[in-house]
């Protein structure tokens, strides 16, 4: 799985899919997070333990959608302990994930991209260039 990296989103569905069928519990599906934090998991245990944490993920999620810590709870941190990041930069790293994704959906076409994300063409490039994207997408042009 670490050089397969494509197989891990497959992988999750259909382990989700199939202790979703086990299980009561209606899971729609990963944030968007949960699979991120998927991708950049080096999983030591290969395939064995993406189905065992998918599992229990169903089993304890208490929400529709199975979040990073229902995959990766030794990582949360206790309430009251966790230091925040300000505000900014929490948006930026949002903002910088979603901008990733468009360009991947769209083979880094930035208009089809800025499309998808429901802003103007300029607006994604002064994004781009402020969260140092804007190579990134010289770089596939």
């Amino acid at each position: 799985m670490r050089e397969r990296h494509e197989d891990i989103t497959w992988l999750l569905d259909r382990f989700l899919e199939n202790a979703a069928s086990r299980s009561d519990i209606r899971i729609r599906g990963f944030s968007a997070l949960a699979e991120e934090a998927a991708l950049a998991y080096p999983w030591p245990g290969n395939v064995r333990e993406l189905r065992n944490r998918v599992e229990r993920a169903v089993a304890l999620s208490t929400s529709e959608w199975i979040m990073p810590g229902d995959l990766f709870p030794e990582r949360t941190t206790k309430p009251g302990s966790a230091a925040f990041a300000p505000l900014a930069d929490v948006r930026d790293a949002a903002e910088r994930r979603q901008i990733e994704r468009a360009l991947d959906e769209t083979g880094g076409q930035i208009a089809k991209a800025a499309g998808l994300l429901a802003i103007s063409r300029t607006t994604l490039w002064e994004k781009m260039t402020r969260l140092g994207l804007a190579d990134r997408a010289r770089s596939t042009s």
